[in-house]
């Protein structure tokens, strides 16, 4: 076979492939491409969701550990309490805008305060906009641990409650957005899991 010259369009010798895709052939990848992404956005978006949520309930559970153990090691009053900043308690909002863990050797007061000398042993800051935590009444601000490991008010009553942590995401089933951790008065940490709406109510 002869050659074009140069300039010329060139034949293709026998046996060699052309490249090139057919249109309907890059009709039919788009539409599979449509297909993966419709499946897969939304699975990876749950999957975010849940792990968010995850992190946020061992966060809590970790700092209520801490705190008991801190306050048995040390013999000595320690208190998870809300804090907007991170270095003060606060009775306003909910649990989600952070926290902090304290020892707690002065208690003038109902609720716990950071007092000169007390020493902040750990600090959390704000979860997620879409993860609410709240507690019930007794522990709507504070979690304070006596040094034998029971839980205590400012005044030194005992004292048991619940704290729900939810993903207001509407990626997540309700009957996966939310979960409670139960603390007895004698310092005992449950957790389980609770179905519950977007609207992430707080627990009574």
């Amino acid at each position: 076979m002869e050659y074009a010259l140069r300039g010329s369009c060139l034949p293709v010798p026998p046996g060699r492939w052309q490249g090139g895709v057919t249109l309907i052939e890059l009709m039919v990848g788009i539409a599979v491409l449509s297909i993966l992404l419709l499946v897969g956005v939304p699975s990876f978006r749950t999957m975010a969701a849940a792990n968010r949520l995850t992190t946020s309930t061992n966060d809590v559970v970790s700092a209520m550990a801490l705190a008991r153990s801190e306050a048995i090691r040390r013999g000595l009053r320690v208190t998870v309490c809300k804090s907007a900043n991170g270095a003060a308690c606060t009775t306003a909002g909910a649990w989600e805008q952070g926290w902090i863990v304290f020892v707690d050797t002065a208690r003038a007061t109902a609720n716990p305060s950071v007092d000169a000398g007390e020493s902040i042993i750990a600090v959390s800051g704000a979860h997620p906009a879409n993860i609410t935590i709240q507690g019930t009444a007794a522990v709507a601000s504070f979690v304070s641990f006596a040094a034998d490991g029971t839980v205590r008010t400012m005044t030194g009553a005992t004292l048991s409650g619940r704290l729900r942590t939810c993903s207001t995401a509407t990626f997540l089933s309700d009957a996966n957005r939310g979960r409670e951790l139960a603390i007895s008065s004698a310092g005992r940490l449950a957790s389980s899991t609770v179905s519950l709406s977007s609207a992430c109510v707080a627990p009574t």
